[in-house]
């Protein structure tokens, strides 16, 4: 399938430095880098946010109201 796409000059340059000293067809190693991408993403678990620490105690249900009327104004 051709699909065009819009890549950081330095990454294809990289890319492409690749695809030559591994005596490869450009879009073989772009398919070939795709792949491992999908790999790994799926053996590795998703990244959890770290948990926030408040300071002052618990928040009260009108500061959590507040909050979210301030950021509409």
């Amino acid at each position: 399938m051709k699909t065009t796409l819009d890549l950081p000059d330095d990454l294809m340059r990289e890319v492409k430095i690749r695809a030559v000293q591994e005596h490869k067809k450009l879009k073989d190693a772009i398919a070939e880098f795709i792949r491992k991408g999908m790999t790994a993403s799926k053996s590795r678990p998703p990244k959890l946010p770290k948990p926030v620490k408040l300071r002052g105690g618990p928040i009260t249900t009108e500061e959590i109201e507040a909050a979210i009327a301030w950021g509409r104004d």
